[in-house]
C-alpha cells in the first residue's frame, strides 16, 4: 500500500509539470508549430546507510551517532528514536556536503541505561522531486516527512543503550561527638560500579565546594570519610556524589549542617583562699583567676587524697571568680582544684588547693542537773549549761540518759535535744518508779564527760504489800480466829483492803477488810472449821490501788462433828415440798435430807453444800403424807437429826398452805459474809410495807419495799464493814425484826 502511495505521488508530480510546461513558454519550430518541451524530475534524496553510534562518557543521557552520507542534494537529515520501536520521536541534524561523507550528531534528553532504536533518512526541501520507492523494514518508523520535503528511504536500524549512571549515596552523617579539626562523615555506597566518591563541603551556609574524590569500593555498603581541614567553631555541611565513566549520580547524601567546637579553653590559674576568713569548721573558702577567654564555666573539684577527684559545684564564667565548699567535716584536710570548660571540652586542671578546715574539741559538761517529780508519768530535769568558746568546742547536741535500774546501771539515751536548750520533761515514766538521770553533751570531735546524776521517783499506787501470811490464833476471849500479817512496802498509802475467799480465783464467798495505813496485821473472822480459805491484800492511795500480794491459803481444821441443825419447816404444793430449817453449826461440810414414805423408814434424797439451809423435793406425788428430816454432816461424822417434818403434798387442783404464822417472816443465812434472803409470808403481801437494814448505831443504811407477789428477797451487805445488823419488816399493821451477824 505504501508503494502505491509514492506511485500516485510520482504520476501526479510528472502531469502537473506538463501542464506547466505547456501553459508557461512555447518554443515553435521552423514549421511554425509549438514545439513541444520534455522537463526531467530529479529523484529523492539516496538513503544514509552505516548508521552507528556509542554512549557519551560521563553523561548516561547521551548517545553519539555517525552515518555515510549517500546523497549530495539533502537539506538535512531526519532522524528517529524509540524505546519500544513502535512510537518514535524524531530530531533533525545538520546536512553534510557530498556523498560519502561522514554525518554525525547527538542525541540529548535520554534516559539512562536504556535501550534505544535509532533511523535516520535524508531529507530534501523540494517537492519538485520524483518519489523514491522504499522497500519497508520491520520496527521501520511510520512518521511523515516535514512538509515541503522529500525524504529518502531510512538508513539501516540502530539498536543501542545508553550509558548506566552509578546510584546516589544516602544517609549521609557525620559523627559525633564532632572535633574541632577531624571529622568523619559515614554514608551508604549504593552502587557497585561507581569508580569514585566526590566529596564536597560547605563552609558557613556558604555553596558547596569539591574538597576531595575517593576511589571506588567494590560492592556496597557504608563508607566513610575523614576530613582534617574543619576549623574550630565553624559550621560545615558536607555532599556526597558517586561517580563511574558514564557519570556521575543525579543526587547526592546531604549531611545535616554541624557546628565544631571551639578549642578548649587554658586553665584557671592563681588558686587560693580568700582574704577574710577563709576557713570555718564545715567550709572552705577560695578563689581563682581565668586565662581563656573562651570559657564558659568553671568546675570545682574536691578530693581528700589528692588523688580521686569529684566535682562539688559550677562555676559561670560571667560570674565572681569564687567558690565556698560547705558540709565539709571538722580538722580535716582537703585538697581542690578549678577546670575551666567550653563545648569544645575542659581545660587542665588549675593549681592544687591544700587547706584543713578547724577542729572542735569535746565540750564542757552541764552541771547542777536536778529531777523533780511531777505526776505519775512525768519527771522534769533542769541543769545548767557547760561554757563553750563559740568556734571550736560548741555544743552541737546533748543527750539524756536514764536508768530504773540504778545509779551505776541500766542508763540508756531516752532524748536528743538542742545545744542550748537546759530543761526537759521526761513524759514516758511509769507510776511509782525511782528513776536516775545524768547529761551527756557532744559535738563532731567529742563528748563531755556526764553531768552528776539526779533521780526521783514518779507518784502513783503504793507498792504492793509482800510476806503476807496466816495463822490460827485465839483472841482474848479464847476464840479461835484466823491472825493475817503483811510486809508494809510503802510510806504513802491510805489503807489496805484484806481480801478473803473461798476458792482461789476469789469468786466466793469474797470477804473484804479497810483497814487504815500503816496497819501490818488483822483478825479475820468468822471463820468455819473444813474451809480453806484464801488470802490477799492490796495498798490504795489517791493515785489507785497497788498489785495484790502473792495468794496464801489456810486450810481450817475439823475438830468435832457438827451442831444439829434445828427447826426444820415446809410447805406443799401438788408437784414439790420446799424446805427450809435452821443452821447451828459452822463446822459442817453439808447437809443430808432424808424422806420417809410411812414415818419409819428413812433415805436420803438429797444434799446441800455448807450453809445452804434449803432444799426442794420434786420427785414427791400429789395428795401423800411425806416424813423429813435433815442432819448436818462433816469428816468427823454426823450431827443429830432435826425435828421430823411431816407434811401433805396438795391435789394438783388445790392452792398451796400457809407456813406457820411464826414463820410470816425469815432471815438467812445467819451469820452471813455477804448477804441475807428474806422470806415473807404471801398473807403479808396484802398490804404495802418495807424491809429495813439498820447498823450496831441504830443507822438506817438499806430500805427495800415489798412488791406484790413477791415473797423473797436478797438483801446485799456485801460493803458493809463486820458486825451485827437488824433487819425489820415494817407494814400498816405490824413490825417485825430480825438480827444478824456480817462478818
Amino acid at each position: 500500500m505504501r508503494k502505491n502511495y509514492f506511485l500516485s505521488l510520482l504520476l501526479l508530480m510528472i502531469t502537473f509539470w506538463q501542464v506547466e510546461a505547456s501553459n508557461g513558454s512555447k518554443s515553435i519550430n521552423k514549421n511554425g508549430k509549438a514545439a513541444r518541451t520534455t522537463v526531467t524530475i530529479p529523484a529523492p534524496p539516496a538513503a544514509p546507510s552505516g548508521l552507528s553510534g556509542s554512549a557519551v562518557g560521563g553523561d548516561a543521557t547521551k548517545l553519539n551517532l555517525t552515518w555515510t552520507d549517500n546523497s549530495v542534494d539533502e537539506t538535512e537529515f531526519e532522524i528517529a528514536y524509540s524505546t519500544d520501536s513502535t512510537t518514535y520521536l524524531v530530531t533533525s541534524a545538520v546536512a553534510v556536503t557530498g556523498s560519502g561523507s561522514t554525518g554525525a550528531t547527538t542525541l540529548n534528553g535520554l534516559t539512562p541505561n536504556t535501550t534505544y532504536y535509532i533511523w535516520v533518512r535524508a531529507l530534501r526541501a523540494d517537492v519538485a522531486r520524483s518519489i523514491g520507492s522504499c522497500t519497508p523494514v520491520a520496527n521501520e518508523p511510520t512518521n511523515s516527512a516535514p512538509t515541503g520535503n522529500t525524504p529518502s528511504c531510512w538508513s539501516n536500524l540502530l539498536k543501542i543503550s545508553t550509558g548506566a549512571i552509578p546510584a546516589a549515596p544516602t544517609n549521609a552523617i557525620v559523627a559525633t561527638p564532632y572535633s574541632q579539626r577531624t571529622n568523619t562523615v559515614y554514608f551508604n555506597d549504593n552502587s557497585a560500579d561507581e569508580t569514585e566518591f566526590i566529596i564536597e563541603r560547605s563552609s558557613s551556609g556558604g555553596a558547596f565546594t569539591q574538597i576531595a574524590t575517593m576511589p571506588g569500593v567494590s560492592g556496597t555498603g557504608q563508607r566513610s570519610y575523614v576530613d582534617n581541614t574543619t576549623l574550630p567553631n565553624t559550621q560545615y555541611q558536607y555532599r556526597i556524589y558517586s561517580k563511574n565513566i558514564i557519570g556521575q549520580s543525579v543526587t547526592g547524601a546531604t549531611t545535616a549542617s554541624f557546628i565544631t567546637p571551639p578549642d578548649r579553653p587554658i586553665a584557671p590559674n592563681s588558686l587560693g583562699l580568700i582574704s577574710v576568713n577563709p576557713i570555718g569548721l564545715n567550709f572552705i573558702k577560695m578563689y581563682w583567676r581565668n586565662g581563656a577567654p573562651n570559657a564558659i564555666g568553671f568546675y570545682v573539684q574536691q578530693s581528700s587524697d589528692n588523688n580521686s577527684w569529684f566535682t562539688i559545684g559550677t562555676v559561670s564564667a560571667n560570674s565572681e571568680l569564687g567558690f565556698t565548699a560547705t558540709n565539709l567535716n571538722e580538722g580535716q584536710r582537703y585538697f581542690f582544684r578549678v577546670i575551666a570548660f567550653n563545648s569544645g571540652g575542659d581545660s587542665d586542671p588549675s593549681n592544687v588547693l591544700p587547706a584543713t578546715t578547724l577542729k572542735r574539741v569535746a565540750p564542757n559538761p552541764a552541771f547542777n542537773l536536778t529531777a523533780k517529780t511531777i505526776s505519775t508519768t512525768q519527771i522534769d530535769l533542769k541543769w545548767n549549761l557547760g561554757t563553750q568558746d563559740g568556734v571550736t568546742n560548741n555544743r552541737v547536741s546533748q543527750e539524756i540518759y536514764r536508768s530504773s535500774v540504778s545509779a551505776t546501771d541500766g542508763f540508756i539515751r531516752i532524748a536528743t535535744i538542742g545545744n542550748y536548750e537546759d530543761s526537759y520533761s521526761d513524759n514516758t515514766c511509769s507510776p511509782k518508779t525511782t528513776y536516775w538521770y545524768k547529761i551527756l553533751t557532744a559535738n563532731f570531735q567529742g563528748q563531755s564527760p556526764y553531768s552528776n546524776l539526779a533521780s526521783a521517783t514518779t507518784l502513783g499506787p503504793p507498792y504492793a504489800p509482800t510476806e503476807l501470811a496466816t495463822a490460827l490464833a485465839n483472841d482474848a476471849l479464847g476464840n479461835t480466829v484466823i491472825k493475817v500479817t503483811w510486809k508494809d512496802n510503802s510510806n504513802d498509802e491510805w489503807g489496805f483492803a484484806l481480801e478473803r475467799s473461798t476458792d482461789e480465783t476469789f469468786a466466793t464467798g469474797v470477804l473484804k477488810a479497810d483497814l487504815d495505813s500503816n496497819t501490818v496485821t488483822a483478825t479475820s473472822l468468822p471463820i468455819e472449821e473444813g474451809v480453806t480459805y484464801f488470802f490477799r491484800i492490796s495498798a490504795s492511795n489517791q493515785y489507785g490501788a497497788s498489785k495484790y500480794s502473792s495468794t496464801v491459803k489456810l486450810e481450817m481444821p475439823v475438830t468435832a462433828t457438827p451442831n444439829a441443825p434445828y427447826d426444820l419447816k415446809g410447805k406443799a404444793t401438788a408437784a414439790d415440798v420446799s424446805l427450809k430449817w435452821g443452821d447451828d453449826s459452822n463446822k459442817e461440810a453439808g447437809f443430808e435430807v432424808e424422806r420417809s414414805d410411812d414415818g419409819k423408814t428413812f433415805t436420803k434424797i438429797g444434799t446441800t453444800a455448807r450453809n445452804e439451809v434449803t432444799y426442794v423435793d420434786k420427785t414427791v406425788k400429789d395428795k401423800t403424807k411425806y416424813s423429813y428430816r435433815v442432819r448436818a454432816t462433816n469428816i468427823k461424822g454426823n450431827s443429830d437429826y432435826t425435828n421430823v417434818l411431816e407434811i401433805t403434798t396438795l391435789a394438783k387442783a388445790s392452792a398451796g398452805i400457809e407456813i406457820a404464822a411464826d414463820e410470816v417472816f425469815q432471815v438467812y443465812p445467819n451469820p452471813t459474809s455477804d448477804g441475807v434472803k428474806v422470806s415473807v409470808s404471801e398473807n403479808l403481801l396484802k398490804g404495802s410495807g418495807m424491809i429495813i437494814i439498820t447498823d450496831n448505831t441504830n443507822r438506817v443504811v438499806s430500805k427495800t419495799l415489798l412488791s406484790p407477789n413477791q415473797t423473797e428477797y436478797r438483801l446485799d451487805l456485801n460493803n458493809y464493814s463486820e458486825g451485827t445488823y437488824t433487819i425489820s419488816l415494817r407494814t400498816d399493821t405490824q413490825q417485825l425484826t430480825k438480827r444478824v451477824y456480817k462478818f
